[in-house]
């Protein structure tokens, strides 16, 4: 080819060596740009993912409160309301049922055991027995626990 030939073909390559130089210069600095975007944007995606989720667990925590009190009012009321038909049953009065053949004989022996006034003890026994058996219920039911565990 000769002298021409072969600085055209030095010179081409040289161009051509420093366009590829060029652009892979602009690609990584344009890659790193966006490498850095990407980063700034991933982060503030991040940041707005934890706050929804903190605004999440908060919502879950009060649903689980309010439900905690629900169920506690409910049992506070079911233990007032026993304890009120309790009180309210406590007034007994022996009557004859006629279902068996000691019912006569029950009747007789209320009738005797008047005289000694042992009403008040069995008030007494009765809300004894009622308390004992509510704090066992308590006691059980706070065994019990929610979820299987």
């Amino acid at each position: 080819m000769g002298i021409i030939g072969d600085v055209l073909s030095w010179l081409g390559a040289l161009i051509w060596g420093a366009i590829q130089w060029l652009l892979e210069g602009i690609g990584k600095f344009i890659q790193t740009l966006i490498d850095i975007i990407v980063a700034f944007f991933q982060v503030i995606y991040d940041l707005i993912q934890g706050l929804l989720y903190l605004l999440y667990m908060i919502g879950v925590l009060a649903v689980k409160l309010f439900q905690v009190l629900l169920e506690a009012g409910g049992l506070l009321w079911s233990l007032a309301v026993g304890f009120a038909r309790t009180l309210g049953s406590l007034a007994y009065s022996p009557r004859s049922s006629g279902g068996h053949g000691y019912s006569d004989m029950v009747g007789r022996l209320f009738e005797n055991l008047t005289p000694l006034q042992l009403e008040p003890i069995a008030y007494i026994l009765l809300f004894a027995i009622w308390f004992t058996t509510a704090i066992g219920a308590m006691k059980l039911i706070s065994s019990i626990r929610v979820g299987g565990d």
